[in-house]
């Protein structure tokens, strides 16, 4: 399977910014038309990255972007773009970021994960569909130095976390009334959750020393952007 290239990605982002361009401060009219514009960055003469554009006099910005990664003729990546009011030196383009992504990760035409963006390319957080379900169990969040550093999941579907992990521990809350009330360690994340789902090697968890009650108590390196008290700048 054919997966998506550093080139396949650079052509189409340099496609876009070719596109948004115009008097970027310049505010598009209620009810301004949307346009599409396809685009064959792989060279095998079909479309496979199309973007879409409000355009006035003067101005176009990119709105949506769908992407074709596996050439089935089917999008499998979804990206909803923003605009900064940043712009590169000398330059006359508004730079184009991510706002919000969803793409079928395991190709079987159903969207398995969502991406949530924050200024800067930092990514805030990851919701996944493991079991493809149709349900987002799991949420993903992560640190300043892009890293994922909290893993959530809702084993029992009622919208509540009920197992929290971290490098080296995992936080469950056996009786789903937003407490968790045992404690498990490990030494990576595929490990925690298999004993936590499971129940496995489980102790009871100390109130005051929960990372999910307190905290304050998290390594730093290991404190996800949402949720940390700070913003980025």
């Amino acid at each position: 399977m054919k997966k998506i290239s550093l080139i396949f990605s650079l052509l189409f982002i340099s496609f876009l910014f070719t596109l948004n361009c115009g008097d970027a401060d310049r505010n598009l009219p209620a009810g301004a038309p949307v346009s599409i514009v396809g685009v064959d960055t792989s060279g095998n003469g079909q479309k496979d990255a199309f973007g879409y554009m409000l355009r006035s006099k003067g101005n176009t910005r990119i709105v949506y972007q769908e992407l074709d990664k596996n050439g089935d003729r089917m999008s499998d990546e979804f990206i909803w773009v923003g605009s900064t009011s940043r712009r590169p030196k000398e330059g006359k383009l508004q730079e184009a970021v991510k706002v919000y992504e969803e793409s079928d990760e395991n190709n079987d035409g159903t969207i398995d994960t969502i991406r949530w963006f924050l200024p800067n390319e930092y990514i805030s957080m990851i919701l996944k569909d493991t079991d493809n379900d149709g349900y987002f169990e799991t949420t993903e969040y992560f640190n300043y130095q892009k890293k994922p550093v909290r893993t959530e999941i809702d084993t029992n579907e009622d919208g509540l976390a009920d197992i929290f992990i971290w490098s080296s521990r995992a936080e469950i809350d056996t009786d789903f009334d937003k407490t968790p009330d045992l404690i498990v360690y490990g030494n990576s994340k595929l490990e925690l959750e298999e004993k936590a789902v499971n129940r496995k090697d489980t102790k009871p968890l100390n109130k005051t020393t929960s990372y999910f009650i307190n905290p304050k108590l998290i390594p730093f390196e290991e404190r996800s952007i949402i949720g940390s008290g700070l913003f980025v700048e």
